[in-house]
């Protein structure tokens, strides 16, 4: 009994020891685990603001260029008499106009009203360039549309 008495005090330390160690040890997996979420919220924030500040800024890009468009739209419209109308195109839309000779990759499109339209003349053209006995157009001829028979032109800003 004596002996059991002996070995019962450092076998109850060395349980208590044991079982101490097993909540520091999960006390600290907790806290680290905390520590790596609380980085990963704040990471999604950061990527969160930066996406919400590039979507702001292209908005503000958008309505400097629309405003620029606007102003070359009046600039034309004074300059000349037959100014219709404008648009803005995003850039994925403005294929128009070689890489070369952009200033932007957005474009300003101003349209005319074509002066020289005359729709008389241009059914005279239209029907010089097609054959209605074989019901094709003429190879030689001009191909359509004819320029002078467009109603609009439009310039690329």
């Amino acid at each position: 009994m004596e002996k059991l008495n002996k070995l019962s005090l450092p076998a109850v330390i060395l349980i208590a020891s044991i079982v101490l160690g097993g909540f520091y040890y999960a006390s600290q997996l907790n806290k680290q685990q905390s520590i790596e979420k609380q980085q990963q919220i704040k990471i999604e924030q950061e990527r969160q603001e930066t996406e919400a500040k590039a979507e702001q800024d292209k908005r503000d890009y958008i309505a400097k260029r629309k405003t620029e468009c606007l102003a070359i739209y009046k600039a034309e419209s004074n300059r000349y008499g037959n100014v219709k109308s404008w648009n803005y195109i995003k850039e994925t839309a403005s294929m128009f106009i070689p890489l070369a000779e952009r200033t932007h990759l957005d474009t300003c499109e101003v349209i005319y009203e074509n002066n020289k339209y005359n729709e008389e003349i241009c059914e005279e053209k239209w029907k010089a360039t097609y054959d209605y006995k074989n019901n094709t157009e003429y190879k030689l001829n001009v191909k359509r549309p004819i320029t002078e028979c467009n109603e609009t032109f439009s310039k690329y800003f």
